[in-house]
């Protein structure tokens, strides 16, 4: 009979420990998961982005050393990224893209001034976060009046000069940032038409023999 009693005892305790060892193997699984749940996305690596639009695309990329970053894509799938999404997308990211030599070079925005993005002319049309360069005529007052009050309004990256000689303002920025700059200059360019005074061509460097 103790026999009996002992055993019965036995296997309670066994049954004890192992539903024991069951909750907290269930506390520890569900503990994991939130824990996994907490944890913020990393997003979408940026070169994935890229090799997508490249396949899409049919373009080659060099991607400078400097270009990595993380990509919180909401309400667009990866599939649907088109290379006008991909300007903007590299543009938020403080990258551009620069087309030349078979290549799309894929750079720190810090680079722009110094590389050889397309001259836009009148009417033409770019996405918005394509950088460009562009002339902008004034014709009612000095144009170097304008780039103090214009700098403030471009990005540190951009680059904004007065041509004296033409009276004209040189732009190098996004093409969405020199559309808006080219309207605010026409709202200020106003009054009596202005001429510049006569410029002369500096005299040619000496040659020495």
């Amino acid at each position: 009979m103790k026999s009996i009693i002992a055993g019965c005892v036995a296997a309670g305790l066994t049954a004890a420990l192992l539903s024991g060892v069951s909750l907290a193997a269930d506390s520890a699984a569900d503990s994991a998961a939130a824990s996994a749940a907490d944890t913020p996305d990393t997003g979408i690596p940026i070169e994935r982005i890229i090799a997508t639009v490249s396949h899409k695309t049919g373009k080659k990329y060099l991607l400078d050393p400097r270009v990595n970053a993380h990509v919180h894509l909401i309400g667009q799938d990866l599939s649907n990224i088109s290379y006008s999404d991909l300007l903007a997308i590299l543009q938020i990211h403080g990258f551009i893209a620069v087309e030349g030599g078979g290549y799309v070079r894929v750079l720190p925005d810090a680079n722009a001034r110094q590389s050889a993005e397309p001259m836009m002319s009148s009417g033409q049309t770019f996405p918005d976060a394509q950088f460009v360069n562009y002339v902008i005529p004034v014709k009612n007052g000095p144009a170097a009046y304008l780039v103090p009050i214009l700098r403030p309004l471009l990005p540190q990256y951009a680059h904004l000069a007065a041509a004296v000689c033409s009276n004209s303002l040189l732009i190098a920025d996004s093409y969405a940032n020199v559309r808006r700059i080219e309207t605010i200059v026409k709202a200020l360019d106003v009054g009596t038409p202005y001429k510049p005074e006569k410029c002369e061509m500096p005299p040619p460097a000496a040659h020495h023999d």
